[in-house]
């Protein structure tokens, strides 16, 4: 199926004028019109609209008809599906809120863990109209989209043109007609898209580094970008971290911050010595006070998979678990928001600022020397320092040796992505990719143990209180001893991952990528 065709009415077209010329020299006649409040959701990081999709609340201007949730598709323009909500709803921020729908399970997998949000509202007149064969049949439809932002902004009407499956030709003659209209200019994107340019809305968060770097820069030109990037992130994170709008926000807040750490850890000989050494104690205390909430986020997260694990019929034994890690994670946020609206908080952020834009008058030695010379010698250290340790691991090794590789290849991993495209942009992909197999395997292990150790004090806890029923308790007992044979997979999985980042044509790769001129095998 052809995409749909898009265009605005510009300057002092008049949109009535302009279809009632297309309808006389098309044959299209008028198929419904609708008024409708129209207002756009999508998750921060605009998941909906990176799949493909628009999803809008639509509400009838006139009558007592219910609102209904419309899901479309942005190339066609095909609806994917649609839920009815209640009358007096407000519009769904979490996928739960809607009702049980077969649209409701697609979404839950796109949504995931993320909240919608309103991304724009308008009043909205729809007129549609269709062309139709000899037989009666629809051959293309048009939809003419004129539409109020609810604000100053304004909005230009917009014309459709949707194709129907089997006759996509005639939908782009009819388009080939607009095109040629004065009046008419072609635009890409949606209405929501129209609508969150006239906001100025800010772009949709991502949780992927996105780095071009400059290889003709020197390592301190470099190191500050990144850093500068890095800083971006975690400002355009803080207010959903504050807010604690959904746990995205603040896992991808730990993340910046993280990647700030390790790119500070491998920047001796490029950042002044005194500051560095300042920054990185400051950074850590700033992940340190993020990561009780991050894993009460976590063991929240979790739970239905863990419940997942229990015959259906006990699956309610661990309701009172479950509002032990709700109020748990309220006191985990609180003491937070506390610590990132402290006086310590806003002097880290305002120095770190000011040093990533004034001179560095006292950087290191590396600092005015190629950013990819300098680059390549810090990755090719951290791959090295990986493949070493990962070969000194055995099926008996104690567990600690394992947390310590993981914490060694997460490094790695950060380096890739901050400064691969200084080396290769198209290998360094391939590396992350190489790379992401062991760590998968590396976190399965960690992350079992966690909440295992976790669960036991969340279980001493309840006992503590007196009144948790016993089968609460050994419903928890059930969640370890599988969480207990997860683990015991991930760690039996540990050689087979091992040796596929060990083998020859990973290190080609790596080789390929930081060009170790000795030839080394790690």
């Amino acid at each position: 199926m052809s995409q749909i065709q898009r265009f605005a009415v510009v300057g002092e077209g008049d949109p009535e004028t302009l279809l009632a010329a297309v309808a006389e020299r098309t044959g299209l006649v008028p198929t419904g019109e609708v008024a409708a409040r129209r207002i756009f959701l999508d998750t921060a990081d605009g998941r909906v609209r990176k799949a493909g999709g628009c999803l809008e609340m639509r509400s009838p201007v006139r009558g007592r008809q219910a609102p209904t949730l419309v899901w479309s598709s942005v190339e066609t323009g095909e609806t994917l599906g649609t839920v009815d909500l209640a009358r007096d709803a407000d519009p769904p921020r979490w996928v739960e809120d809607l009702p049980d729908s077969p649209v409701r399970d697609r979404l839950a997998p796109l949504l995931e863990m993320r909240v919608l949000l309103p991304q724009a509202e308008v009043m909205s007149r729809l007129t549609m109209l269709a062309e139709r064969d000899d037989e009666g049949k629809t051959t293309a439809r048009l939809v003419l989209d004129d539409s109020t932002l609810l604000g100053s902004a304004t909005l230009p009407p917009v014309v459709e043109v949707l194709p129907v499956r089997g006759y996509e030709k005639d939908a782009t003659r009819l388009a080939g007609f607009l095109a040629a209209q004065v009046i008419l200019e072609p635009v890409d994107g949606p209405l929501v898209d129209l609508a969150r340019e006239a906001l100025d809305a800010p772009a949709y968060l991502s949780s992927k580094l996105k780095l071009v770097l400059d290889p003709d820069v020197t390592a301190e030109e470099a190191w500050r970008e990144v850093l500068s990037v890095l800083a971006s992130t975690m400002a355009a994170n803080l207010e959903g971290t504050r807010d604690d709008t959904d746990s995205e926000f603040l896992h991808d807040y730990r993340v910046a911050v993280r990647r700030t750490r390790s790119v500070l850890q491998e920047g001796r000989g490029v950042l002044p010595d005194e500051a560095r050494a300042r920054w990185r104690q400051e950074f850590k205390w700033l992940g340190d006070i993020t990561t009780p909430t991050r894993d009460a986020d976590v063991h929240l997260l979790d739970l239905p998979a863990l419940v997942a694990t229990l015959p259906a019929e006990r699956a309610a034994d661990l309701e009172p678990l479950h509002d032990l890690l709700v109020a748990h994670q309220q006191r985990c946020h609180d003491e937070l928001v506390e610590a990132l609206d402290s006086e310590r908080a806003a002097a880290l952020v305002a120095s770190w600022d000011r040093f990533l834009t004034e001179p560095w008058t006292d950087a290191g030695t590396d600092a005015s020397r190629p950013a990819p010379e300098v680059a390549a010698e810090r990755l090719a250290k951290a791959w090295k320092r990986v493949v070493r340790d990962g070969r000194r691991i055995g099926d008996d090794s104690p567990a600690e040796l394992l947390h310590d590789l993981r914490k060694d290849a997460k490094r790695l991993r950060y380096l890739l992505e901050c400064f691969g495209s200084l080396l290769d942009r198209e290998v360094a992909p391939l590396a992350v990719k190489a790379l992401k197999g062991l760590q998968d395997c590396l976190g399965e292990f960690q992350d079992t143990e966690v909440q295992a150790d976790a669960l036991g004090h969340f279980g001493d806890a309840l006992v503590a209180r007196g009144d948790t029923p016993a089968a609460t308790l050994l419903a928890m007992g059930g969640v370890v001893e599988h969480l207990g044979e997860r683990g015991r997979r991930a760690r039996q999985q540990f050689a087979g991952r091992f040796a596929a980042f060990d083998h020859p044509d990973t290190r080609r790769v790596f080789r390929r990528l930081i060009d170790v001129s000795e030839g080394t095998d790690g």
